[in-house]
């Protein structure tokens, strides 16, 4: 649950209508209004809604807000089109999530054991406790099947593999869509005793120099249905896992994984007007009119993952790095 939450961070509307009426306070009275923020995510059976009231201030400072404004009590769920099984949500008060902002426990609503089918229409419906009722729809992209031979077989790969990129490519969805990539693997290190520990190493996609100093992005989202990762990115992990020990043959090292997530439409329209953050989904800038919505404010979309795996050649490894190979598994 604690990752689910950590990782869809809540969309925090604030709407504020300003009024230039003479004599007047610049602000006018605010519309009764509801957010609700839910992304359907197909990576996961745990479903994380979040859903506010639309707030004022006593003066212009939105953050002097010290009041939390989530709302509890409402009736949210989801149901796919045509079929009138409702998959109902729970609202709960998280003592273990501190809302860093209101310093209180989180107040979300979530949906265990769901985990939305691709080419499915959803649609989301909230009953707020004084009568107001919201609606979305959203359909989880469809999988991706990837190019054996476009993509790089293992690593290092064989002779006719492009020898700057390691290349992931794959057929479908459409070019409209966009896709994150994320770049990770698995290594262990085993001590004297044979007792080996467990860690993940994310591997940046982009490098990007900026005068003196060197910016890595370690998520890439763009239309193309490909990912190229530079050979010299894939190299500077490797290297990192293990600087300053010279006993290199401790470590061994699983194969390479490629998360590929696919928006719906509804993350497309956000990405397309740069809207959010790589990969974390948190609005940066979010007028009143961007919400898909009906009868409030918020937005509703989802995303699909695919994953692929590259093996490393255990030679290769070995003579480049002084690492061993690992088949045993990886827990992704």
């Amino acid at each position: 649950m604690k990752k689910a939450v950590s990782i869809i961070i809540p969309l925090v509307m604030l709407v504020f209508i300003l009024s230039c009426q003479e004599n007047f306070s610049p602000k006018a009275p605010l519309p009764d209004k509801y957010a609700v923020n839910l992304i359907m995510r197909g990576d996961t059976t745990v479903q994380i809604a979040y859903l506010s009231r639309v707030y004022d201030v006593s003066g212009y400072d939105p953050s002097s807000l010290t009041t939390d404004p989530a709302v509890d009590g409402a009736t949210i769920s989801v149901n796919y089109t045509g079929d009138s099984k409702l998959y109902v949500f729970r609202d709960t008060l998280d003592k273990s999530v501190l809302n860093g902002r209101y310093n209180t426990p989180s107040k979300y609503y979530y949906l265990k054991n769901f985990r939305p089918v691709s080419n499915k229409e959803i649609q989301l419906n909230v009953a707020l406790p004084g009568g107001q009722i919201l609606t979305s729809k959203t359909k989880l992209p469809g999988g991706i099947t990837f190019d054996e031979n476009q993509s790089t077989p293992y690593i290092p790969g064989s002779y006719t593999t492009d020898s700057v990129y390691i290349d992931v490519v794959w057929n479908g969805p459409s070019l409209n869509s966009a896709k994150a990539k994320r770049v990770s693997f698995v290594y262990f290190h085993r001590e004297l005793n044979g007792t080996k520990t467990r860690y993940i190493k994310q591997v940046p996609i982009v490098a990007v120099s900026q005068g003196d100093s060197v910016y890595y992005d370690y998520n890439d989202i763009q239309y193309e249905n490909a990912l190229h990762l530079p050979r010299t990115l894939l190299d500077k992990s490797m290297q990192e896992i293990s600087a300053g020990d010279s006993k290199k043959g401790r470590y061994l090292i699983g194969p390479l994984r490629v998360d590929v997530l696919l928006f719906d439409d509804n993350l497309s329209k956000l990405y397309s007007v740069n809207l959010f953050y790589n990969y974390g989904f948190t609005i940066k800038n979010y007028p009143a009119d961007i919400t898909n919505i009906t009868g409030g404010l918020g937005y509703f979309a989802s995303y699909a993952q695919e994953t692929r795996f590259v093996k490393f050649d255990p030679p290769y490894l070995l003579n480049k790095y002084g690492y061993l190979a690992d088949s045993s598994d990886y827990g992704y």
